[in-house]
């Protein structure tokens, strides 16, 4: 049985812009592992089974006027690409993603990763907007003026939310932006749950309860998460998962199966992270196409349908089609929707 996905964060943009890798082809499957890219495109996509995807802008993690410039260019060829191509349905409003599911499209949107684009400007959040963005990570590799990352330049323990990081979930709280907080360090990602008003996003991460990596979550982000009626995605890298290169899909069912036996069904999602620039993806996947393994390893660990159709797209339906609007639910924390 095979379970439509919505993907929170594939990183195929940035390949066109550096490659001119060109999204709307179909191109030869890799490896098993296959490192770096190569990993997605709209036909494989859809032949996956893809609900939908929020396509990854990117650009160097550090706060320039060219970043910004660049973020739009980018967000410029998703646009033109959706324009052309008859498959897939540019997102412009949260109630376009079940657009898209009733016509049978396939959904996209950006995210933007990292704040460092803003250039520590709180007007632009105006901007991305007007440009539809989907999410907005508040910091990639690299310190920025609103947060601190987890691993990279300037990380640390010990630095939460600037005053301008909490200037800035207000604004995209108000925007009806989604914070991401994939890449944020642990005060960062604390302060920021404790501040937002509306559920909040890490779109790919791993948990460091099943293995303990600057770039995973703790458990008391979890919780923090969760009592934000956020949602979580688990990412498809080996290094992180697992602390290796090669390691298959029950890797990332063990992180998914902590969250869901930390605080409910209801907080898991997937962010692969294809076309991310991983030193590898999971062993056993060639590309996009291999993404049913995760259902099949969770169907094979006794999840319900439901819960499966959670995961692999319903819990990040419900947050981008805004059917999470408060900050907190009565059964957060409380297991909601848990496997028995």
């Amino acid at each position: 049985m095979t379970y439509p996905t919505l993907d929170l964060h594939v990183d195929s943009i940035i390949q066109q812009r550096l490659f001119r890798y060109n999204v709307t082809r179909r191109h030869r499957r890799g490896l098993g592992g296959q490192p770096l890219f190569w990993h997605a495109d709209i036909p494989r996509m859809v032949e996956a089974d893809y609900l939908g995807a929020c396509l990854g802008i990117h650009y160097f993690p550090w706060e320039s006027e060219r970043g910004w410039r660049e973020m739009n260019r980018q967000i410029d060829y998703l646009d033109e690409v959706i324009g052309l191509d008859e498959r897939v349905f540019r997102v412009a409003a949260p109630g376009d993603w079940q657009v898209a599911r009733e016509r049978g499209l396939l959904g996209v949107a950006p995210g933007v990763e990292g704040a460092h684009m803003l250039n520590g400007k709180l007007e632009r959040v105006e901007v991305l907007a007007e440009r539809r963005v989907a999410y907005l990570t508040l910091c990639h590799f690299s310190k920025n003026s609103a947060a601190t990352p987890s691993m990279g330049r300037g990380a640390n323990e010990t630095d939460g939310l600037s005053e301008f990081g909490c200037e800035l979930i207000a604004a995209l709280d108000e925007s009806g932006i989604t914070i991401d907080l994939a890449h944020v360090n642990t005060p960062g990602v604390l302060d920021a749950c404790a501040v937002a008003t509306r559920p909040v996003f890490c779109t790919h991460t791993g948990v460091k309860a099943v293995n303990d990596h600057a770039r995973n979550i703790t458990d008391e982000e979890i919780d923090a998460i969760a009592e934000t009626d956020g949602v979580i995605g688990i990412m498809f890298a080996p290094t992180f998962l697992a602390g290796k290169l090669r390691a298959d899909t029950t890797w990332i069912a063990d992180h998914i199966e902590h969250v869901i036996d930390r605080v409910g069904v209801r907080h898991v999602a997937i962010g692969s992270d294809y076309d991310g620039w991983l030193p590898t993806i999971m062993s056993d996947h060639h590309d996009c196409r291999d993404i049913h393994l995760v259902s099949d390893e969770l169907l094979r660990r006794g999840h319900s349908d439901e819960d499966v159709a959670r995961i692999m797209a319903g819990n990040a339906f419900e947050l981008l089609c805004g059917a999470r609007e408060s900050a907190a639910s009565d059964e957060t924390g409380q297991g909601a929707g848990q496997s028995e």
